[in-house]
């Protein structure tokens, strides 16, 4: 193999890594957590002067989320990502993701969001049964995503309706 074709070979090989690492599974979440801001309508209760949103037990997402929305703003206002450690970081955020890892030790945490107008977003097995409005799946080794309008209701939210035709499954149940 000549100089000339190894080295294109090599680029290419970079190339392709840099983009598997470009669309990690915490950049795609990153990327979902920003889109979902624009499916969603909060209370009119729900002011501040930035759009926070907070994270818990997943730094790569947060640090993801931050590249994404620097200099951004959403709904008319500065975009913020927030690493959340006590129910008083809450103040102010309007989405909420709380990470695999933390799920269960987070529960005081997402039981504090789900009584504010934050839009929960979870990432285990018992994402909607914990409080959570939307929850993080895998179907077919793909990211997706699954919504409890009752969680949404009780946090006085309102999904839209394209964000639910999307939605690999919707939860129309009230909460307990």
């Amino acid at each position: 193999m000549g100089l000339p074709l190894l080295a294109m070979a090599v680029l290419a090989l970079c190339a392709s890594l840099a983009v598997a690492a470009q669309f990690s599974i915490d950049a795609v979440k990153a990327a979902y957590l920003y889109r979902f801001a624009s499916y969603v309508e909060w209370p009119e209760t729900a002011k501040g002067d930035a759009f926070v949103i907070g994270v818990v037990g997943a730094e790569d997402v947060a640090v993801h989320l931050e590249h994404l929305v620097n200099g951004m703003s959403i709904r008319g206002k500065p975009a913020r990502v927030r690493r959340v450690r006590t129910v008083d970081d809450l103040d102010g955020v309007r989405i909420f993701y709380v990470g695999a890892s933390v799920f269960r030790s987070a529960r005081p945490l997402r039981m504090r969001a789900s009584e504010k107008p934050i839009l929960l977003v979870t990432d285990s097995r018992d994402g909607l049964t914990g409080g959570g409005v939307i929850n993080f799946i895998e179907v077919d080794r793909n990211l997706r995503f699954e919504i409890s309008l009752g969680a949404a209701d009780r946090s006085g939210l309102k999904i839209d309706s394209a964000l639910l035709s999307v939605a690999a499954r919707v939860d129309a149940r009230r909460p307990h």
